[in-house]
C-alpha cells in the first residue's frame, strides 16, 4: 500500500502531489516534495530478496498524524493508516502494475473509456465479518460523494450501479483513462468500508471496517503518538500477511525519525534529503525514484498583473535564462537531475527530447525578450514557500535571470498556509512549485486545465483541452503518443519554468526487504514491506 509522508513532499498531489482536483492539489503541493514520482528507480542492489517469512513487529516512522481514520475523509499524507485495514479494488504494485485486490477482473466497455465495469471476488469478509457485495461497494462511494473529502471531487459526476450480486458499473461524464488508479490504494477510497462501517459511521474516524491484511487494536493505539495493527482474521488471503503487529508511530522531525532507525526503534520510514547522507553512512537500505519536479509557474499567462507573461517569446526566454545544471548540483546534490519538463523519466508523458528542450542560453534568452519588445528586460513578482529549498530555488533564479535584464522580485512566506493562499489565489504573477508527477489525465484537473488550482488566472488554450481530450480517449501506445503531446504543448508554450527533479527516498534497517519503488509507483507499499532473510 502507498507509504507517503508529508515532510518530503505536491499526488497524486506536490504542494504528488501528489490535488488532482481542488483540494487535493494542496496536498499533492507539499505531499508531495514528494510524490512525483519518477525517473528510474533505484533501488539499492544489496536489498535482500522477500524472504516468505512471517515476521514479529514491523515498526514504522510517519511523519503524518491522521485527524480520522475514515477512508472517506481523510487526505492522501494518511493514506498508509487506511492501507493496512483498506484492501483496495484494485491494488497497484511496487512495478506500477495493477493487481486484483477486491476487484478480481476490470474492463472498460466500449471505446470511450467511460465506463468501466468491476467484477468481485467472492466469499470476502470484513473483519467486523460483514460480507462484500456489489450494493456494498455502491454503498461505500456513495458516502464518499457525500462525505465531501478529498476525493470526492475525483469522482463528481460517476454513478455506481450493482448489476449482479458481484459486478459493478462505474460511468463517467467525460472519458477517464485513469479510473483503474483512483481505486487503487493510492487514493485512500479505492479502500472499501464494509456494510457494518457504513451503518456506524460515526465510529469510522477511531476504528477500521475494512477488508484489508489488518486491523486497528484500539486497546493497543494512542491517537496522534502511535498506531498498532494486527492481523485480520477474516483476510482472504493469509499468505501475505507479513507480520504479526504493524506499529505505525507518528514522528514529525526527520532527524528524530533517523535516530530511531539507528537505534533499531523503528524498521522502515520515509527519509528526507536533509538526512540522506547520513543515512547512507548509518548503512540503511535506501530506495528511491525520482517523484517530484520543483520550478516556476507562469500563471499569468494573459498579462492581468505581468503584461510580459502573455508573450510565449518572454516564457520561452525565462526558460533559456535558466542553468539547471548548476542549480541542481548545487543545490541537489542526492540525486537531483535537471529537466525542462514536467514529469520525470520513464513518468507519464515522457519525452526524452524534452528534457533538453531549453538549453542554457542568455544570448538567446536576450534575443527572444528583445523581439518581445523588452530589450532591457521587466520585473517579475513571484511567491515562494520557505520549504523543501523552493525558496533557495528562487534565489538562484533571481540571480540567473538578472543577466538577461529580468528582476525577480522575491515575496519568501515562512508561513506555508500563506503561501498557498497567495499563490493559489491569483496574487502573485508566478510563484514557486514542487509538483509530484501525475498520470496525465489526473495532472490536468490540478495542474493546467482552466478550473486546476495550480492555474489561478484560469488560463485557457483550446488547442491544449483538445491535446487533453484526445489522451482521455486513448489508450495503449496511442495514449503514450497523445500524453506526450500533452506535455509538449506545455513545455513548447512555457507555461512553466521546470528546474530540477527529485526523489522520495526510502529508509530500511535489514530487518526488512521489500521496499522497491518505481517510476510510477514511486509509493512504497507496505503490503510488499517483509522480513528480511
Amino acid at each position: 500500500m502507498p507509504f507517503l509522508n508529508d515532510s518530503s513532499a505536491a499526488g497524486r498531489c506536490t504542494l504528488r502531489p501528489l490535488r488532482r482536483r481542488g483540494a487535493v492539489a494542496a496536498v499533492v503541493v507539499f505531499a508531495m516534495a514528494l510524490t512525483a514520482c519518477t525517473s528510474r528507480a533505484s533501488a539499492d542492489s544489496s536489498q535482500p530478496k522477500a524472504s516468505g517469512k512471517v515476521g514479529g513487529t514491523l515498526t514504522v516512522a510517519y511523519s503524518s498524524v491522521p485527524q480520522t481514520l475514515d477512508p472517506a475523509k481523510t487526505v492522501q499524507n494518511n493514506s498508509l493508516y487506511q492501507a493496512l485495514a483498506y484492501e483496495p479494488l484494485i491494488v497497484r504494485k511496487s512495478d506500477g502494475s495493477l493487481a486484483p485486490g477486491l476487484a478480481t477482473s476490470w474492463q472498460y466497455v466500449g471505446n470511450d473509456n467511460t465506463q468501466l465495469q468491476l467484477q468481485l471476488r467472492s466469499g470476502v469478509k470484513f473483519s467486523d465479518g460483514s460480507t462484500l457485495s456489489a450494493q456494498n461497494v455502491v454503498d461505500h462511494f456513495q458516502y464518499v460523494l457525500a462525505s465531501g473529502g478529498q476525493f470526492a471531487p475525483l469522482f463528481a459526476g460517476d454513478t455506481f450501479t450493482a448489476t449482479g450480486p458481484m459486478t459493478v458499473i462505474i460511468r463517467t461524464p467525460k472519458p477517464n483513462p485513469d479510473l483503474t488508479t483512483l481505486l487503487t490504494q493510492d487514493d485512500v477510497v479505492g479502500g472499501i468500508i464494509s456494510p457494518t462501517g457504513l451503518q456506524n459511521k460515526a465510529k469510522l474516524g477511531t476504528q477500521t471496517f475494512g477488508a484489508g491484511p489488518y486491523e486497528l487494536d484500539p486497546s493497543a493505539t494512542v491517537a496522534g503518538d502511535h498506531y498498532t495493527f494486527v492481523p485480520n482474521p477474516n483476510y482472504y488471503d493469509k499468505g501475505t500477511v507479513h507480520w504479526h503487529k504493524v506499529v505505525v508511530r507518528a514522528i514529525t522531525s526527520p532527524q528524530a525519525t533517523l535516530n530511531a532507525m539507528q537505534t533499531g526503534q523503528v524498521d522502515f520510514a520515509v527519509g528526507d534529503a536533509s538526512t540522506l547522507d547520513a543515512a547512507k553512512r548509518a548503512g540503511l537500505t535506501i530506495t528511491m525514484t525520482p517523484l517530484l519536479w520543483t520550478g516556476v509557474t507562469l500563471a499569468d499567462r494573459d498579462g492581468a498583473m505581468s503584461k510580459p507573461l502573455a508573450d510565449v517569446r518572454v516564457r520561452q526566454a525565462l526558460n533559456y535564462a535558466t542553468d539547471r545544471t548548476s542549480i541542481a548540483s548545487a543545490l541537489f546534490p542526492n540525486g537531483g537531475k535537471a529537466t525542462a519538463q514536467l514529469t520525470v523519466p520513464s513518468g507519464y508523458g515522457y519525452d526524452a527530447s524534452l528534457d533538453n528542450a531549453y538549453p542554457y542560453d542568455t544570448a538567446k534568452a536576450k534575443q527572444l525578450l528583445a523581439d518581445a519588445g523588452y530589450p532591457t528586460g521587466f520585473s517579475i513578482k513571484i511567491v515562494t514557500a520557505d520549504y523543501q529549498s523552493m525558496n533557495l530555488v528562487a534565489q538562484a533564479l533571481a540571480q540567473q535571470w538578472q543577466k538577461v535584464g529580468v528582476k525577480l522580485q522575491i515575496t519568501d512566506r515562512a508561513n506555508a498556509n500563506q503561501y498557498t493562499t497567495e499563490a493559489f489565489g491569483a496574487k502573485y504573477p508566478a510563484f514557486m512549485t514542487i509538483f509530484g508527477q501525475q498520470p496525465i489525465w489526473t495532472e490536468g484537473p490540478s495542474l493546467f486545465l482552466p478550473s486546476a488550482l495550480f492555474n489561478p488566472f484560469h488560463s485557457a488554450s483550446t488547442d491544449l483541452q483538445a491535446l487533453y481530450d484526445q489522451a482521455a480517449k486513448a489508450s495503449g501506445d496511442a495514449k503514450t503518443s497523445a500524453d506526450r503531446q500533452v506535455e509538449g504543448f506545455l513545455v513548447h508554450q512555457a507555461w512553466f519554468v521546470p528546474v530540477v527533479t527529485t526523489g522520495l527516498p526510502y529508509y530500511a534497517t535489514k530487518k526488512v526487504t521489500g521496499t522497491s519503488v518505481s517510476p510510477k509507483a514511486p509509493l512504497a507499499s507496505i503490503y510488499e514491506v517483509q522480513p528480511a532473510q
